[in-house]
């Protein structure tokens, strides 16, 4: 039954080889309607619904494996489901093993690989029924910069807080050090009052002055 949200209209493809479609018609209650193409593969065609392409394709692996019940062999090998509403773009956050990416057709795959400039490939893999393959795969690693929030506060792309901290010299004559703290904080706000709470500044006077000294110039002795 369609649920009232589920208002987007997505297709899916079945392309079937020829002795395994003739072996559905046989077993009879596994028949389904579909064109011959041109390289003995049969086509078909079926309509889902959903609120987005990655429920459609959640309801097409439901199906697949309901229906058929493995006799098609795994469902990546054999299923697309289009992209009509261009829900699937490249970006920052493209991720190739979120469900509303796989199962791409053919046209969906070369518009993505290349929107991706070099950084996306056709996947490959063969996979298994518990892990089939995504239909694209990161060819080029990214790199996201750590955030700077302030002059000793820096945030990874992930969100973890880190403060740069001073280390009090183990000797006179020795140069001041700084080590990187992991913080529980998660905002700007709460990791400064978390860096006071924990005492975390407390050295950084230190290497204030230790930068301020100013280095004396030489005398330099005026002729007689």
């Amino acid at each position: 039954m369609m649920k009232v949200n589920d208002f987007l209209k997505y297709e899916i493809s079945l392309s079937i080889a020829y002795e395994d479609y003739f072996r559905l018609i046989y077993d009879n209650k596994y028949l389904i309607e579909a064109r011959l193409g041109p390289d003995r593969t049969f086509i078909a065609k079926k309509s889902v619904y959903g609120n987005s392409r990655k429920k459609a394709v959640q309801k097409a692996v439901q199906w697949f494996w309901k229906d058929f019940k493995g006799v098609l062999g795994s469902a990546h090998k054999i299923m697309t489901v289009d992209d009509p509403h261009d829900e699937v773009v490249y970006d920052d956050d493209f991720a190739c093993n979120d469900l509303g990416n796989k199962y791409l057709d053919e046209s969906t795959i070369e518009s993505l690989v290349g929107d991706a400039d070099g950084e996306l490939a056709r996947d490959e893999n063969e996979g298994s029924e518990n892990h089939p393959p995504n239909s694209v795969r990161r060819i080029k690693r990214r790199r996201k910069q750590n955030l700077q929030l302030t002059s000793r506060l820096t945030q990874s792309p992930g969100g973890t807080i880190y403060y740069r901290m001073t280390e009090m010299p183990s000797g006179k004559h020795t140069r001041l050090k700084t080590k990187t703290i992991k913080l529980a904080s998660k905002s700007l706000n709460k990791a400064l009052k978390e860096v006071a709470r924990r005492g975390l500044d407390k050295f950084e006077k230190f290497e204030d002055n230790a930068k301020g000294k100013k280095v004396s110039s030489p005398k330099v002795e005026q002729a007689a």
